[in-house]
């Protein structure tokens, strides 16, 4: 970015101020805190930059602190950061201000003229000077940049990296050109040139010092006096007070001795005699830290006649301003030809330099010393490496007593999660018993039911035999509800007497629902037919069956073996009556006993579980509020972290890592309750926290009672128009506020997609939008997911399902039915055209007819059919949906979300169009796809948010299908015993010896041709392979079927591939396996390998999509995972060769063999890291607001 901006001056060095007004948005973007924007480098990127700069040097095998020896002095090469990187804001602040003057300037000049008639070559010089002021500004800010881009890159060898010399040579050479080119006075500017290269020149040695001691043993500069002093003050106060006793005392003591005007007048000639303007009493000059008065003649300062001139200072190269009215001075004569104006100046401890200029107030008019500025002679003053010490000091001390605060507060909001979670347990048990009752009242209506079909006036009115002689007995007694019965029948009786064997056909209640079973009969005995009185004629056979405790009348008939013969009564079936028979109440209660899953030892463990459950969620929800707290105080943060309604708070904003990095001032400016609320904030100008530091600014805000949500932007001025905004790439700042008496309303979010988990699950698509739709509503929305209802609905996972209504859309009945679907309201939608009638979710011709038709049912049934409440939101998925957004939503606004860009391009590309935000499912893919022609003319509002999982669903301390459950404290245990389980299932060998495992479809994108190289590659290594999956394909699943032979040739003991669906395999994989492995050549998101590592497997994937934003290189990505607030945490490698996986895979093999204590250590880190929807909710949640306010 720095190169970005030098190449700029040297093209075009006469820039006006307004361009340099617009140019910063080429070299700073926008703060990241959890929500990732596509383009540009973040905010947070730059601030881990400006973070690691200012650390000391790593030693061997030891992280870097906090910038302190042991003795806990600065060492010299922190210094030389600090120095560089102040000098790069400090420069950056000293341009903009010069810009905004030398600007002000021409336009009271071009005023002048025109009042005043000034002739064009005095017009022109003043253009001319304002030019130069801005290119020697310029070159100023360019320097210091190079200097702080130097001590950034300082690694722990330190000197030769801090100070390239023959790059700072280029550089200044460059620079100095610059000035040269763009110079009115060539002879000017040399001599100017000449005296920055003495002033600079001692920074350039410093290379030669650095590379004979490697600056590692330097001692910090004592500061002075002064410097301690301004150490020891209060950690937001101020140094600009100053003793104003001695220029009083000095004119009290001159008046006194009667030699006042004498002096004043010497003073004034000798200035007279040196061409100044100006002098200063005492005579002895401006001393630090006490006041002194300035005389200046407005006649030789050539400002015009006016009523009021103010002296406006300049402190320490402009980092701070004073602003002072002067008055007309007594005793000095005003008839020599002068006119002289005097002013009380009070120089701060901490000042090493005091420029100043004479303001016109009244015409506007300045005088700058011909652009060059005035500057007062200090006495004693501190240096400049003194004055950044004692300020680092300070800085570093308000760091510490903050970062100690803001830990107590953490760890009190840490202290309520837990006081809460016995709250939420038992919420979360009575919600599950709740639940459990209302399935249980489902079953009772049901059971009910089913008694008034079962007993009704046909099947009471059937005439039951307790058996017919010669033809069939109950020869243990009449059949009795819920006791065994033996049957006899005589196979000489009817029409079975030459058949070979009988079979019994047995049913019950007027063959209800044509529930039979099939029973074998066995010839009697000679014994068992006299001791049963049955007629010895007969051919008889028997069997004993068990007699439902629901039955009210048994149905049966007789056939051969072969089912060719029958005897049916003559088709009047037999029929006997069952004793004990229950009905009413007596048989709903049997039948819902017979219906209801589990017994009461079940329920306690389902609300145990449930409650497990709640408070893991609580947990995890609480972690990533800390963690995005954590992220966003690299911008912005507030004491109390929580504020409290009808309290005041204190905002920390930290303007260098944002676009108004480098500006003079910062402005807070908001309101309350996302808007909602009539109160205002300022714009108040945030001051620094440390006088003169570089870093956090503050501002004192009073929070309303009724306030909920503080919302803040920041700006480089205090007035409405122009200049720079930091509003967090249109999101604002947001602070969630405490205890207010009025709630913060809620949104109301309307999915509307054709895939929904688990009801209509094809792809990733499904997974996010129910597990979204939770997410946000666990934090108090309002959500509904609109459907098509396809005829391969899962219907036993919609709950309450029934019709509500229909309408007609183009000439078609559509019925509206409603449900719940994993605690989401559902409505679906079915056209009777048969449209969604056809067993598949896709894979039809006519997809986008299909698809297009539904997005104007839904519109319609939103306009005319919801009851009257229009959603706030709209939030429509891919393709299908991609219809409604450039449709007629009414006052609804739109969110689309990309999930796959293979897919219906153009339809995407008018859906971005038309919707108010647009996003994809990760930063990586939404940058890979940032030059699309359906997503490029729209990245002003195009996110990259990275989806969850479901952690309910994913959890290996609850997980159905494990041998044994397992927390991050029991991994070791758990996953060896998931391990052992998926080897036997595989009938794999149970040598010591890692397993690398795949889930996937067998596709290209998945990166197949990697996938077979991985499985080779592994068993060379001495591994084991499992994969389950399968190709769409058949020519690619014909190669899978072809490696799956060979490997078991091979390999017979250590390879096992699976081409079946089986989701308790799958369970057992992500579980058992060591690492787990995607290879895919591109993957918008990708879920499997964030899976994996919530049950401890270590992931290898290629760098792309998703899975560079989820998966941190061990040995490569350690910078970029501390970024992200996140630990390394696999294996990743970039190319799609075999070369390149063997990059990540056999690096992930040698240390799981050669480093088991790290590996273990690295298994309970991916699994305390959080890949729920916690944070993304969030994200999203702040996308709508966005949305609306569109």
């Amino acid at each position: 970015m720095q190169s970005h901006s030098r190449t700029c001056l040297s093209q075009s060095p006469q820039l006006s101020a307004q361009h340099w007004r617009r140019t910063p948005h080429l070299l700073h973007h926008q703060p990241r805190l959890t929500l990732y924007a596509a383009q540009g480098q973040t905010g947070t990127d730059f601030a881990r930059q400006q973070q690691s700069s200012t650390k000391g040097p790593k030693s061997n095998g030891t992280p870097a602190g906090n910038g302190t020896t042991p003795t806990g002095q600065s060492t010299g090469t922190e210094r030389d950061q600090r120095k560089a990187i102040a000098a790069k804001i400090s420069a950056a602040r000293a341009l903009a201000r010069k810009l905004a003057e030398e600007k002000q300037a021409a336009v009271n000049a071009a005023k002048q003229a025109a009042e005043h008639s000034m002739d064009e070559e005095e017009l022109e010089a003043i253009k001319q000077s304002v030019e130069q002021a801005t290119a020697e500004a310029a070159r100023e800010a360019a320097r210091a940049d190079a200097l702080a881009r130097a001590a950034r890159q300082m690694g722990p060898s330190g000197s030769s990296q801090l100070f390239d010399l023959e790059r700072l040579r280029a550089e200044n050479e460059a620079l100095q050109q610059l000035v040269l080119e763009v110079a009115h006075n060539k002879q000017e500017a040399q001599r100017k040139v000449a005296g920055l290269k003495q002033k600079y020149s001692n920074l350039l040695a410093k290379k030669d010092e650095a590379e004979e001691d490697q600056m590692a043993s330097a001692s910090p500069q004592q500061p002075g006096p002064r410097e301690s002093a301004a150490a020891e003050a209060d950690e937001e106060g101020s140094d600009t007070e100053a003793a104003q006793e001695p220029a009083v005392l000095a004119r009290e003591a001159l008046a006194r001795e009667g030699k006042l005007e004498s002096t004043l007048q010497a003073c004034a000639a000798d200035a007279a005699r040196k061409g100044d303007p100006f002098f200063v009493l005492p005579q002895e000059g401006v001393t630090v830290g006490e006041t002194s008065t300035l005389y200046y003649d407005r006649l030789k300062g050539a400002l015009p006649a006016t009523s009021k001139l103010v002296f406006k200072a300049g402190l320490n190269r402009w980092e701070s301003i004073q602003l002072k009215d002067l008055c007309r001075a007594e005793g000095l004569n005003p008839a020599d030809g002068s006119e002289w104006w005097s002013v009380d100046i009070q120089v701060p401890k901490d000042t090493f330099q005091v420029q100043f200029v004479i303001n016109d107030d009244v015409g506007g008019m300045v005088d700058n010393n011909k652009n060059r500025d005035y500057e007062l002679s200090l006495l004693n003053p501190p240096s400049e490496d003194q004055v950044t010490e004692s300020r680092a000091e300070r800085i570093k001390s308000w760091e510490m007593r903050i970062r100690q605060k803001i830990d107590a507060e953490e760890a009190a909001i840490w202290e309520e999660m837990l006081s809460a979670a016995d709250l939420v347990q038992e919420e979360a048990k009575q919600r599950y018993k709740k639940s459990k009752e209302s399935q249980e009242n489902e079953l009772m209506k049901e059971a009910r039911t089913i008694v008034e079909e079962r007993r009704s006036a046909v099947v009471m009115g059937i005439r039951g035999e307790s058996g017919r002689d010669g033809v069939f007995q109950w020869v243990s007694g009449p059949p009795t509800a819920g006791k065994p019965a033996t049957l006899a029948y005589n196979k000489n009786s009817g029409g079975l007497r030459n058949s070979q064997g009988v079979l019994l056909h047995l049913g019950y209640d007027g063959w209800w629902e044509q529930d039979m079973q099939q029973l074998p009969l066995k010839r009697m005995s000679d014994a068992k037919v006299s001791q049963h009185n049955l007629a010895h004629h007969g051919d008889w056979y028997s069997c004993q069956l068990d007699v439902l405790d629901t039955a009210f009348v048994l149905d049966f008939v007789f056939s051969d073996t072969a089912r060719r013969s029958w005897d049916n009564n003559a088709q009047q079936d037999f029929h006997s009556r069952v004793e004990g028979a229950v009905s009413g109440d007596n048989l709903a209660r049997l039948l819902f006993k017979a219906f209801k899953p589990g017994h009461e030892q079940e329920d306690e463990q389902g609300a145990a579980r449930a409650a497990q459950s709640a408070v893991c969620k609580l947990e995890i929800k609480a972690k990533a509020g800390k963690k995005r707290r954590e992220l966003q105080r690299q911008v912005l943060f507030t004491m109390p972290v929580r504020p409290k309604a009808g309290q005041s708070v204190r905002v920390y904003y930290n303007p260098d890592v944002t676009p108004l990095r480098g500006c003079p001032e910062a402005w807070l400016r908001g309101g309350w309750n996302r808007g909602a609320h009539q109160a205002q904030i300022g714009p108040l100008e945030m001051k620094p926290v440390v006088p003169g530091g570089v870093g956090f600014l503050q501002a004192e805000v009073q929070v309303p009672e009724d306030a909920s949500v503080l919302d803040m932007v920041f700006s480089d001025s205090g007035t409405t128009s122009g200049g720079f905004f930091d509003s967090n790439h249109g999101l604002g700042y947001h602070v969630p506020i405490r205890g207010s008496r009025v709630p913060q309303p809620s949104l109301s979010i309307c999915h509307i997609s054709v895939e929904m988990a688990p009801i209509a699950k094809v792809g990733g698509m499904g997974d996010v939008v129910t597990a979204l739709g939770r997410a946000v509503q666990e934090e108090g929305h309002k959500v509904q997911v609109i459907l098509p209802k396809y005829d391969c609905i899962q219907y036993d996972e919609v709950q309450e399902l029934s019709q509500s209504g229909d309408f007609f859309w183009n000439n078609t009945q559509v019925k509206v039915w409603q449900g719940r679907v994993e605690g989401l309201s559902t409505i679906f939608l079915e056209p009777c055209n048969g449209m969604f009638w056809v067993g598949c979710v896709y894979g039809r011709n006519d997809d986008a007819n299909r698809f297009n038709f539904f997005c104007n049912a839904a519109l319609e049934y939103l306009r005319h059919h919801a009851g009257g409440s229009r959603p706030d939101i709209l939030h429509c998925h891919d393709w299908p949906t991609a219809p409604v957004c450039y449709g007629d939503k009414g006052p609804s606004k739109s969110v689309f979300t990309i999930h796959n860009l293979n897919f219906g391009a153009d339809l995407i590309g008018r859906a971005m169009q038309a919707a108010q935000v647009g996003t994809t499912v990760s930063p990586t893919y939404a940058a890979e796809v940032s030059g699309h022609p359906s997503v490029a003319p729209h990245m002003n509002k195009f996110f990259g948010i990275i989806n969850g999982i479901d952690m309910d669903i994913w959890d290996p301390q609850s997980d159905q299908f494990l041998p044994r459950n397992f927390s991050v404290n029991e991994a070791e245990e758990g996953k060896a015993a998931a391990k052992s389980e998926l080897r036997r299932r595989m009938n794999l060998s149970t040598a010591d010896v890692p397993i690398v495992g795949v889930v996937t479809r067998l596709t290209h994108q998945k990166g197949i041709h990697l996938i077979k190289h991985a499985a080779w590659r592994t068993l060379e290594r001495g591994g084991q392979f499992v994969l389950l999956g399968s190709a769409p394909d058949p020519r690619v699943q014909a190669e899978f079927n072809a490696l799956a032979g060979d490997l078991g040739r091979q390999y017979p003991d250590r390879a096992r591939l699976w081409f079946a669906y089986d989701e308790p395999l799958s369970h057992l994989i992500y579980a058992g396996c060591d690492m787990f492995l995607v290879p895919s050549v591109f993957e918008p998101c990708g879920l499997t390998q964030m899976i994996a590592m919530r049950y401890g497997t270590i992931p290898v994937v290629r760098k792309t999509g998703g899975l560079n934003d989820t998966v941190f290189d061990v040995d490569d990505d350690q910078e970029r995972a501390a970024t992200a607030g996140m630990g390394t945490n696999g294996y990743s490698f970039e190319g799609t060769d075999p070369g390149a996986l063997d990059y990540g895979l056999n690096r992930a093999l040698s240390s799981w063999y050669n480093e088991q204590q790290l590996w273990r250590q690295l298994v309970k880190r991916v699994m305390d890291q959080d890949w729920s929807w916690a944070n993304p909710a969030l994200d999203y949640i702040e996308l709508y607001y966005k949305a609306l306010r569109s």
